[in-house]
């Protein structure tokens, strides 16, 4: 009932705020805006906190080789409802990087391209590993270290050229229709943060946090409690949506599902976050080349 009410109130405060910007609700509701929005926040947070905790203890007393802890869906709405409060005192420049006017502060910059990341893996200490949630069928390591990362490279070159002439053909699909795709607000920060910050977000954190949560969490948990098909199919789908991407959409999920299955034929989270790696090094250094003019790519 309170995550119920939160996004309730949540909801009425953004309809307050667009009424109020079109001129149909007077400035003083912006005072009515901002009350609406904070007990909505608290009621949000503290009813998924509420919800999470809950489902924890009445799972515990399932045997080791279930999954014990919260919903995967709910942990991940957490997870954003996090990273969007860490964006909360840069929303200006947060909304300029949107809407593409304007560079950002560097901590906004920051904020935006690494809460979520650094929120997954809060959640996912907090409600799965601290209390023991999970016994991992396959290792979150695994042995054999260095021929997973071989392997999970290997993969990840293969994958990215996939994913490249699959998004290719997306856009030239969404041009023939009258739909130009926009570029996303993280590639807008890509565009002039420094190299090195673009790295460590990018090529290293961001596959980390992912693939503990998105293979070594939802799918270990789902695999033993919905099956493989489910497992695969649903890790796959949640790992697309937060990337929220029309143009990427298809290629990310395929992806997914590729991981997944680096992961499930090494036994290994190495393999797949070395396959993330690889597959975001190779946008990330082709982004760089063309952002200082090294090469230039067909229009």
């Amino acid at each position: 009932m309170l995550t119920i009410a939160g996004f309730a109130l949540g909801v009425s405060a953004l309809l307050t705020g667009e009424l109020t910007r079109t001129g149909l609700v007077r400035p003083e509701a912006r005072a009515i805006l901002l009350v609406l929005g904070i007990l909505g926040a608290v009621l949000l947070f503290g009813g998924l906190v509420y919800t999470l905790v809950r489902q924890l203890r009445r799972r515990r007393v399932l045997p080791p080789d279930r999954y014990r802890g919260p919903s995967i869906v709910l942990l991940l709405a957490f997870a954003i409802l996090l990273a969007n409060a860490a964006t909360l005192p840069f929303t200006e420049d947060v909304n300029a990087i949107i809407l593409g006017e304007g560079e950002p502060t560097l901590a906004a910059a920051i904020a935006l391209i690494t809460s979520t990341q650094v929120a997954l893996l809060l959640v996912t200490w907090a409600f799965v590993l601290r209390p023991r949630a999970i016994a991992f069928a396959m290792p979150l390591l695994g042995n054999g270290r260095p021929r997973a990362l071989a392997v999970g490279a290997g993969w990840g070159i293969v994958a990215w050229i996939v994913a490249s002439a699959l998004t290719y053909a997306i856009v030239l699909l969404l041009e023939r229709v009258g739909l130009e795709p926009d570029q996303q607000a993280a590639e807008r920060v890509i565009g002039f943060l420094e190299p090195w910050l673009v790295v460590l977000a990018v090529v290293i954190l961001a596959p980390i946090a992912e693939e503990v949560f998105f293979r070594g969490v939802a799918f270990n948990a789902w695999l033993r409690e919905r099956g493989r098909r489910f497992a695969y199919i649903g890790s796959a789908s949640l790992f697309a949506a937060i990337h929220v991407s029309l143009v990427s959409l298809v290629p990310i999920f395929l992806l997914g599902l590729a991981l997944a299955w680096v992961y499930r034929r090494t036994q290994s989270l190495v393999a797949p976050i070395a396959m993330h790696a690889t597959f975001n090094a190779i946008s990330i250094a082709i982004a760089l080349l063309v952002r200082y003019e090294l090469i230039q790519l067909p229009v």
